[in-house]
């Protein structure tokens, strides 16, 4: 029985640590567009919410997509 559960956890691991690698790298690379952006914009233009929201707000609803893909996936 112990050893179902640790090959069990083990391949759950196995499974999990590439997403969170490539979560992180999508974080970083999220956050260094954001920067450009900001550093691009305008002296006088000012920014509204729903402009900053949606720099975040597509890869974000593409991450929670793959996210339930991923819970929902067979083992």
């Amino acid at each position: 029985m112990s050893r179902g559960v640790s090959s069990t956890v083990g391949t759950a691991v196995r499974e999990t640590v590439p997403f969170l690698a490539i979560t992180a790298v999508w974080i970083v690379i999220m956050l260094l567009l954001y920067a450009l952006f900001l550093l691009g914009k305008p002296a006088g233009a000012s920014y509204g919410p729903a402009i900053h929201a949606s720099v975040f707000v597509p890869p974000f609803v593409g991450f929670l997509g793959h996210t339930l893909r991923e819970a929902l996936r067979t083992p």
